[in-house]
């Protein structure tokens, strides 16, 4: 269970048993680079792969100075020691992304740091519905979101471009009733993904 704690200004911090997410602060850009700078981990986003740590660092400023730093976008931390190895927020008031270093993978921690934003987006930021827009090839993320009740809602072709590539989209929602529901069926087991 996600622990919420309100900090200064409006902003709050989320607690899980392996995770805190946090606003940007200066000095995430070093961590933070090691998915941002990622071709791999990148390789779904809407933007090329940051190719030095400045446009990292330049990056979390920015992230830093937006009014939903810190309250609906957030960096991962990776307790004990609080690295930062990711982000997930929504953009566009309603639409969720994520992101986590390669080193991280396949431990169930994108699943723990959405378990823990979703419900705090629902019941704290009053939201109705979570929307999701990923690439038709990137089944990793497709297939979490469906494990946390998100359905596909559409498809569209040649949505943004990154690069010189044209990207196709593929669209997913949560609705707070559905997640309330499943939510009241759910054995806590279930929601912990684990490498057993």
């Amino acid at each position: 269970m996600a622990e919420i704690s309100h900090v200064d200004a409006g902003n709050v911090e989320i607690s899980t048993s392996r995770l805190l997410l946090r606003g940007a602060k200066a000095g995430d850009g070093d961590g933070l680079h090691q998915a941002f700078g990622d071709p791999e981990v990148m390789k779904y986003w809407s933007t090329l792969p940051h190719e030095t740590i400045e446009q990292s660092e330049d990056w979390i400023q920015n992230m830093s100075k937006c009014e939903t730093n810190g309250v609906t976008d957030f960096v991962i931390c990776l307790k004990p020691d609080l690295n930062p190895i990711g982000k997930v927020g929504v953009w566009d008031k309603h639409e969720i992304g994520f992101l986590l270093a390669q080193t991280q993978w396949r431990k169930g921690l994108a699943l723990e740091a959405l378990n823990a934003i979703i419900p705090y987006l629902f019941n704290e930021k009053g939201l109705k519905e979570i929307t999701a827009d990923a690439d038709p090839r990137n089944v990793a993320c497709i297939g979490l979101l469906l494990k946390l009740g998100f359905v596909v809602s559409g498809f569209c072709e040649k949505t943004f471009q990154v690069g010189d590539e044209w990207v196709d989209s593929t669209y997913l929602k949560l609705t707070k009733e559905k997640w309330e529901e499943q939510e009241s069926k759910a054995d806590p087991e279930d929601l912990v993904e684990r490498n057993d």
